[in-house]
């Protein structure tokens, strides 16, 4: 995690003085400068529509999809499978989304129905691409990369959690949002829902590591024991990857010819597979039996 601490710094002198631009009473380690960065002109002729577990927009598909998730979860974790650390993340950052999305007024959100459409196309992604995985069917080389070391590798449950993460954010969200669309009839930009999930990820970060460090992978609990750049970067790193991947959608949505857009999706999956090789680079040979043991010792069968 040394890299993702350097991002951190850098983020931090560049960027420092956007800490007192953040509304809604922003946690103290989520730096807001993905707000600062105005977004593009994108068309206004994309809007949400109904998917697959949510026909209409409502907090009964987060209630849907949490329940999904659990279940996985729990299915994963009862044989301490490496994927269950970012089945766990999921869980938890849904649950965050869905408890300020179901309040009258949400702190972070402005587009409910929008966000909630959009989490839905997001996750059932997921869910088709871990099947996909299971099944043997051909699936992006960031997410093959990804479970392929979560099968077999000698990867950390950070370098794990990470390999989800950089799949599923800058690989998959450009779609989602370029399918979504991006602004409303009127031409206002959701860019600022987007930010928002930043909180919300950055508010459940602390409990995970916790989690993790308990449960799955003693490599937690030094990383709690050192310095907060450690957390700070993993976040700011993230973070990077989501506005790349709002960057990369509004690239998407611009094309002007099926060229053009192939030449994005070529750079999407240029840049999500280059992470992940140097995300599963650092793996420790023999790693995967002492984090074998380590859960199975700690784990209480459901």
């Amino acid at each position: 995690m040394n890299r993702a601490a350097l991002v951190a710094l850098v983020a931090a002198a560049a960027l420092g003085a956007a800490a007192g631009a953040a509304s809604a009473a922003p946690d103290a380690e989520n730096l807001p400068w993905p707000e600062l960065l105005p977004p593009a002109p994108v068309p206004t002729s994309v809007q949400p529509h109904p998917v697959k577990h949510c026909r209409r927009a409502r907090i009964a598909c987060m209630d849907d999809l949490l329940r999904r998730l659990r279940r996985q979860w729990r299915a994963l974790d009862a044989t301490c499978d490496h994927r269950a650390l970012f089945s766990l993340a999921y869980v938890r950052i849904t649950k965050g989304l869905r408890d300020d999305l179901a309040r009258p007024h949400p702190r972070f959100f402005r587009y409910r129905k929008w966000l909630i459409d959009v989490i839905a196309a997001f996750s059932n992604r997921y869910f088709a691409t871990f099947q996909d995985y299971v099944h043997g069917r051909p699936v992006p080389r960031s997410w093959r990369i990804a479970y392929d070391e979560d099968m077999h590798g000698n990867t950390s449950g950070g370098q794990d959690v990470l390999l989800a993460s950089n799949a599923h954010t800058q690989h998959d969200l450009p779609y989602i949002y370029a399918d979504m669309g991006m602004r409303t009839p009127s031409g206002a930009s959701r860019k600022h829902d987007h930010d928002g999930v930043n909180e919300v990820n950055a508010r459940v970060f602390d409990g995970l590591e916790s989690y993790y460090a308990a449960h799955y992978d003693p490599q937690f609990t030094w990383i709690h024991m050192t310095s907060p750049l450690d957390h700070i970067g993993t976040l700011e790193m993230v973070k990077g990857w989501r506005e790349g991947a709002w960057r990369n959608a509004e690239r998407l949505m611009n094309a002007s010819s099926p060229a053009e857009r192939r030449q994005v999706e070529q750079s999407i999956d240029a840049g999500a597979n280059v992470w992940a090789e140097m995300i599963r680079s650092g793996a420790t040979p023999g790693y995967r039996a002492q984090r074998d043991a380590y859960c199975r010792a700690r784990h209480t069968p459901r």
